[in-house]
């Protein structure tokens, strides 16, 4: 076959293996469909995914425009949007090229989106390999991104509507791009006087930018990428000085790169009045400056000390010394090392938030699997090949593969960016032992037989082949069973719960419109939330499902906004204490009250946790020795927290008839830290706490409440909160809202109550005891627009009370 023809046959295979690799990330990729489409309803996994329909949304009635402040979230300050248009914009455009108009069409045709930049990511990583090896490491790297990684799999599956695929299509289209350059300036080397030398280089890092600035205009965390460039440019700069390579390459590269994002930014309108590289703001023209100016004085000094060594090393120094004293000493110096932090350290968000917590051995075994093998074997041959040859594209992957496996390490939510780093790298292992195995094996086979008698078999290079082949073939197979597994069980635990979908329907259609419109865009500068506007309350997981199912306005969300406000009104033990942040609605489920509510009582007090509400105790399992189980026992001050009144006891008042009195052993079991329940028994509340001030044993003694429901003393009832809906008669998984009212005031003595029947059918009697010779009821008795409504009036004895819609709004 003539070598034209050969190569054009190579390219077809290369096209179709592509093809079938882009196919495969797709199918695999849309299993989910038949568990989250629904007739006309497709919901989508995770919580953010929410926020970006939102987005897509408005932007898709305000084509192209974007918001960067949205007052639909956040409540009473609005919230500043801290990433870019891009992922929403494709989103966008994409429903509008397919004719999506309606919102069920939006929502289906966005769903499809993160598959298909999974399947967009194949030729970029089958580009990369070929630029940093061969084709067969192209071929190989791109097989394997089709597949590998759970994490890169869950956030780009069909439903996770979010930018995680984006960022990780185009920062890896920059890396792409920066490597394509580096190599080209390599072996064609740069001369700042012969302006043909440079042209084809700043073209290509022309290319870099842009590729730069797609990242950018997806999230201002591609400035992770910005730093690895950094790191790489001072490693490679000290490595061109000592093989005696001109500096002009790698310069031309950076200056013209980071130009970009450093022009484009400050002309784009996008940056904020802020110092954080975390957001649009100088501080990230400040970080490109300073990478190009590093560059420049890397370059000035070895061309100013070519072939002199030692001087060089001792300037190196001094600029070391330099840079850490700009890092601490100087405001800019400062943010950058705060920067730093925010990659590679931890905080208290490390912990309660799952995606910022440390990447721990068994979930990178359960992503990865035998790859973790492959890392380090990839990065020991890119090793090899830098100390043989000096080519930056190898130097910069290791670099790149290294920051990004750090920053995984801290923080797992990296892994979606590994993922690429491990295909790569699984990809050079493997072309490596065909190449070594084959190579020497066609030698040996090509040897005449006489010859061959003399000569062993090729054993060590064809187990080469056979371990690496063997590698890979699991690392597909364990990572496309993983992947399966978690489309098919995992992603329906991820689901919006049907309690939820049909309380913020009937929320939606039953609730007053809160005077924002909701496709509008707004600046924030000037805006005012109109005098009939409210809020609704309720834990930050489900702040984005009241945004956009609901269309209505969360104090906070799943972006941590306001957060200590929640808290704040979910654990206040009094009506007094309990600001509800302007809130009219407050939503409650099982779940806030649980346990403990271990989520809200952190996010309140780190320290603290759930101590002040619950204890937890080990209890033997009967039948079995020495195993116990851990049981959380209930405090007074559980009971007494808006959460537990509003959806354990519907606002009403709980007066118990028993209590559990509990005996203990402070000498924990070994190894468990917790202390022993050693007796309990139920009584009356009074008996239980006398028993427990009676009490001289060798350990100690309290007063629980007998179950998550059944407080250990008297719960007075919430006289300015009603229930206007639940979503179930059970209250452990019923979604429960209640309207704050102003509650209308009759005077009286002794206990008030009402028989209240809920929109379910479910029947209670609402309870109030009075207060200064005065009730304060929050639910009328004749004009209730809503389904939760009393059965006749309010009694007091034999007399019975007729209260208005109008006395317990408190308009007319």
């Amino acid at each position: 076959m003539a070598p034209a023809a050969l190569k054009d046959h190579k390219t077809a295979l290369t096209a179709a293996a592509l093809l079938v690799f882009m196919l495969v990330a797709v199918l695999l990729r849309a299993i989910p469909h038949a568990a989250l489409v629904d007739g006309s309803f497709t919901t989508l996994i995770g919580t953010d995914a929410w926020y970006n329909l939102r987005q897509v949304e408005v932007i898709a009635a305000n084509y192209p425009g974007y918001a960067w402040f949205d007052p639909m979230t956040a409540y009473p300050g609005g919230k500043e949007i801290a990433w870019g248009p891009l992922f929403p914009l494709i989103t966008a455009t994409l429903c509008l090229v397919a004719g999506a108009a309606a919102r069920p069409e939006i929502v289906y045709v966005a769903a499809w989106v993160p598959p298909l930049l999974a399947a967009a990511v194949v030729p970029v990583v089958y580009l990369t390999g070929k630029t940093l090896a061969d084709r067969t490491t192209g071929l190989v790297a791109a097989g394997l991104i089709a597949v590998v990684s759970a994490s890169f799999f869950a956030r780009s599956i069909f439903g996770f509507v979010d930018h995680h695929v984006a960022e990780t299509l185009f920062s890896t289209l920059f890396c792409l791009a920066y490597i394509a350059a580096l190599a080209y300036a390599a072996r064609h080397p740069v001369t700042l006087a012969d302006t043909k030398t440079i042209l084809p280089v700043a073209l290509l890092a022309l290319a870099a930018g842009a590729a730069y600035v797609l990242g950018l205009l997806v999230m201002p965390t591609i400035i992770l990428f910005a730093l690895i460039a950094g790191i790489f440019t001072v490693i490679q700069a000290v490595r061109n000085h000592l093989d005696g390579t001109g500096p002009e390459g790698l310069l031309v590269v950076n200056a013209v790169t980071f130009a970009l994002p450093a022009i484009f930014l400050p002309i784009s309108g996008f940056m904020v009045d802020s110092m954080s590289l975390s957001l649009y703001s100088v501080a990230h023209v400040y970080a490109y400056l300073l990478l190009i100016a590093v560059t420049a004085l890397l370059a000035g000094i070895s061309l100013a000390l070519k072939g002199k060594r030692r001087e060089y090393l001792a300037a190196l120094a001094a600029l070391g010394v330099a840079g850490v004293a700009f890092l601490t000493l100087s405001d800019i110096g400062k943010t950058m090392a705060n920067g730093l932090a925010a990659f590679f350290g931890r905080d208290m968000t490390a912990t309660a938030i799952r995606e910022m917590g440390a990447w721990d051995l068994s979930l990178a075994w359960q992503s990865f699997n035998v790859g973790l093998l492959l890392i380090p074997a990839g990065l020991a041959v890119l090793a090899l090949r830098a100390r043989r040859e000096n080519r930056p594209e190898v130097l910069f992957t290791i670099v790149w593969s290294v920051v990004i496996l750090i920053a995984t390490i801290q923080h797992l939510r990296f892994e979606y960016y590994l993922a690429v780093n491990l295909a790569l790298l699984a990809a050079v292992v493997v072309a490596w032992a065909l190449d070594y195995g084959f190579e020497k094996t066609a030698d040996y086979l090509r040897e005449p037989e006489s010859k061959k008698k003399k000569k062993a078999l090729p054993t060590a290079e064809i187990a080469a082949v056979g371990i690496a082949v063997l590698l890979a073939v699991i690392l597909v197979g364990a990572s496309a069973s993983e992947n399966i597994g978690y489309a098919q069980n995992g992603v329906p635990r991820t689901m919006l719960a049907d309690d939820w979908r049909d309380a913020l329907e009937w929320m939606n259609v039953n609730t007053p419109d809160p005077g924002v419109d909701y496709y509008a865009i707004y600046e924030k500068d000037g805006f005012a939330y109109p005098e009939n506007s409210y809020s609704v309350m309720s834990w930050w997981d489900y702040g984005h499902w009241i945004t956009f199912i609901a269309q209505r306005i969360p104090v906070t969300n799943p972006f941590q906004d306001n957060v200590r406000s929640a808290t704040g009104f979910f654990l206040a033990t009094s009506e007094e204490k309990a600001d509800a942040a302007g809130s009219r609605y407050i939503v409650t489920d099982g779940r806030m009250a649980a346990e403990g509510f271990p989520a809200i009582a952190y996010w309140h007090d780190a320290t603290t946790g759930t101590t002040p509400y619950a204890m937890p105790l080990l209890v033997a399992v009967p039948g079995r020795e020495d195993t116990y189980s851990i049981e959380s026992f209930y405090r007074e001050a559980y009971y007494e927290t808006m959460t537990v009144r509003l959806q354990a006891f519907d606002g009403t008042l709980v007066e118990p008839e028993n209590a559990l009195y509990v005996e203990y052993d402070t000498r924990s079991v070994p190894e468990t830290g917790y202390p022993l329940l050693t007796g309990s028994k139920e009584m009356s509340p009074a008996e239980a706490q006398a028993a427990a001030d009676a009490y001289t044993g060798p350990g100690k003694a309290a007063v629980f409440g007998s179950d998550s429901a059944s407080p250990a003393g008297t719960v007075p009832a919430l006289r300015h909160y009603r229930l206007v809906y639940e979503s179930s008669p059970d209250p452990a998984t019923s979604v429960k809202i209640f309207e704050r009212v102003e509650g209308a005031a009759i005077p009286g003595e002794g206990v008030i109550e009402a028989t209240v029947v809920t929109n379910t059918g479910r029947e209670f009697v609402y309870r109030q005891a009075s207060e200064d010779g005065t009730f304060v009821v929050p639910y009328s008795t004749t004009g209730n627009p809503y389904d939760v409504k009393t059965v006749g009036g309010y009694r007091i004895g034999n007399k019975e009370i007729t209260v208005t819609e109008e006395a317990v709004t408190g308009v007319a």
